[in-house]
């Protein structure tokens, strides 16, 4: 296998065909890791190291941005998959109404690093979503968040031959293929239930309101109402005093809402924050577990975030006469088969994220598994 490295505008720097181990995870929907050793009879990584900040690599259908190295019995160099570059880039602020789920992604990784990055050709995938941001956010966590909640992935892929960083979103597909011991595909598999992080989709967060500008009360100008939704969790400040709704307002007040029914209210000060609590009436007692989110969110990414707190249960294997892009990809949904001792477990999971791995004694790929979503 061999290693090639290139500079950022897609020139080929070096080669190396010898190294001690080469590992990498990649991720359904997120950046992976990366992770080469080389001994020193490839000296000449150290030059290409010290001489070049912006480098990647690709290696077996895996690239990868360098974003260190460690110079000790060996040379290790480390690297994140190239989905990392959009945690190098903001979002602003923006709000989408009713927006297909993949044109969304694409209209903000396109505001926000189109000078780098290019679209592949839409799909067309996912349904109509609503998504707000109230303040600048991290590219890469806003991208996660937005098809997470539709359960689609995402890839940032260096093509050599166009020299262009290339986005798509994706969604994998159910393969007839069954991981387990007794068809001899799985060995070496272990379960794993994760239950601490789990609520019940319901939770306190703290809203933002929003700041609309100003407001003459004399006149009503611009013109608002009581008691409308339009108002919700928004403010003005008053330009020009004045008698409104029932309320005398002063220059320098403020005219606000900090509920969901958009009932009007006066502030001296500028108002604050609100908690606001989403309420899943579905369960109670004892089975109802809150969240309590830190940082002010919109209600789109509170739901996000509350979405994301649930039950783990995921499942690795080592898989014999199966391969890893033939047989099953990331993202797509296979059958598995658990057997330990007495306890057996047959369901459909999906692929989360693949480990493959290259060294003097073996290689392959370990896949990852999540149960699907209810």
């Amino acid at each position: 296998m061999d290693i090639s490295f290139y500079d950022f505008d897609f020139n080929r720097l070096a080669d190396f065909n010898r190294f001690m181990s080469f590992n990498a995870e990649r991720n359904y929907c997120g950046y992976g890791t990366a992770e080469i050793h080389f001994s020193f009879d490839n000296i000449d990584i150290i030059n290409l190291l010290e001489n070049n900040q912006y480098i990647f690599f690709v290696a077996n259908n895996c690239s990868a941005i360098v974003t260190g190295y460690k110079i000790t019995e060996d040379i290790a160099v480390y690297g994140r998959t190239c989905e990392w570059l959009l945690t190098k880039r903001g979002v602003n602020i923006f709000s989408y109404e009713n927006q297909n789920i993949e044109e969304l992604t694409r209209n903000i990784v396109s505001s926000s690093a189109g000078d780098f990055v290019t679209l592949d050709n839409i799909v067309g995938i996912g349904e109509d979503t609503s998504f707000a941001i109230d303040k600048v956010r991290n590219l890469h966590d806003v991208v996660c968040e937005i098809l997470n909640t539709q359960k689609l992935g995402f890839k940032l892929e260096p093509s050599i031959k166009e020299k262009q960083f290339i986005f798509s979103v994706y969604s994998g597909k159910k393969q007839l293929v069954t991981l387990s011991p007794s068809n001899r595909t799985a060995y070496d598999m272990s379960y794993v239930v994760e239950n601490q992080d789990t609520v019940t989709r319901s939770g306190w967060y703290e809203r933002k309101l929003t700041d609309l500008g100003e407001w003459n009360a004399s006149n009503n100008t611009p013109r608002i109402s009581n008691n409308t939704k339009t108002n919700a969790y928004t403010y003005y400040k008053v330009s020009a005093a004045g008698t409104q709704f029932g309320i005398t307002f002063a220059k320098g007040d403020y005219v606000y809402s900090n509920d969901a029914d958009g009932k009007l209210k006066k502030a001296i000060d500028k108002p604050e924050n609100v908690w606001v609590y989403i309420d899943n009436t579905a369960v109670s007692g004892a089975k109802k577990w809150d969240a309590v989110l830190t940082g002010a969110k919109t209600e789109s990414e509170a739901m996000a975030e509350i979405d994301l707190l649930s039950k783990d249960e995921s499942l690795t294997a080592e898989t014999k006469d199966v391969e890893y892009g033939i047989d099953y990809f990331l993202g797509d949904i296979v059958r598995v088969q658990f057997e330990a001792g007495s306890f057996k477990k047959a369901e459909e999971m999906r692929v989360t994220s693949i480990d493959m791995y290259f060294d003097v004694d073996k290689s392959g790929f370990t896949p990852k598994l999540s149960k699907l979503e209810e």
